[in-house]
């Protein structure tokens, strides 16, 4: 017995983990939300402009495919019931959802069709972030930990995790994009949580299809209230 499990172990193929982490510091780095849809003809400039986007924002960015346009005559391969729900509790307040919209830190942002860069304060954070993922060929694993800077930092907050995906492109073939290839980046696989606010522990699942080097870690905080308080994200690890 000792032999054949001796024997079964050394044939088990090892899987190989790839660990990275990342911290935010002081410094407030804002998240920014993007709602679109590949039924929609006015979102390719929304993700176009958000893949464009340089590294020195300072902002953490999703891109949130919804699916309430899928019945006009294409279905998104991206789009999720759970994000047209989030978008609709994101905007509780005016009570009206559009694609494509963005949300710096929480709140309507149009500036994009100017041209104009998202400017977050400058400020220091509330909450400081730390990300660790651990990457195999079957799943990515993430860990978050949040630590207060301030006396009310993230109090009764919540934090959570976003598996993402850069590189994406689709060929459509009916709706208004029809005969357009379409690609996009940062692109949300899956949304984790929400997790108490002192600690986040996930373990997504790799699904055929999704490229391992292109995805990646984001996590965020927010308050009682559902704003953001911290963001960071981590690409998948070398």
């Amino acid at each position: 017995m000792r032999a054949c499990i001796l024997l079964c172990a050394l044939l088990t193929p090892a899987v190989h983990a790839a660990t990275c982490t990342a911290t935010s510091g002081a410094t407030h780095h804002s998240l920014l939300e993007l709602y679109t849809s590949e039924g929609c003809s006015s979102c390719p400039p929304a993700d176009r402009w958000l893949s464009q986007l340089p590294e020195d924002a300072n902002v953490v960015p999703l891109a949130f495919h919804v699916d309430y346009w899928d019945r006009l005559g294409w279905k998104d391969p991206y789009a999720q019931a759970a994000f047209s729900q989030r978008q609709r509790a994101r905007n509780s307040g005016p009570g009206w959802i559009y694609t494509p919209q963005f949300m710096l830190d929480g709140k309507d942002f149009r500036g994009w069709r100017r041209g104009l860069k998202p400017a977050p304060p400058a400020s220091i954070a509330a909450v400081e972030l730390m990300l660790t993922i651990t990457q195999t060929p079957q799943y990515l694993e993430a860990k978050a930990e949040s630590r207060p800077r301030a006396p009310d930092g993230g109090r009764a907050g919540q934090l959570f995790l976003a598996l993402t995906e850069n590189k994406l492109s689709s060929t459509v073939t009916a709706g208004e994009n029809a005969r357009r290839t379409l690609r996009h980046d940062h692109v949300v696989r899956e949304l984790a949580g929400p997790f108490d606010a002192s600690r986040a522990h996930y373990r997504f699942a790799l699904q055929p299809g999704w490229k391992a080097a292109d995805l990646g870690v984001a996590a965020f905080i927010t308050n009682a209230r559902g704003d953001p308080l911290q963001a960071l994200a981590q690409p998948a690890c070398p």
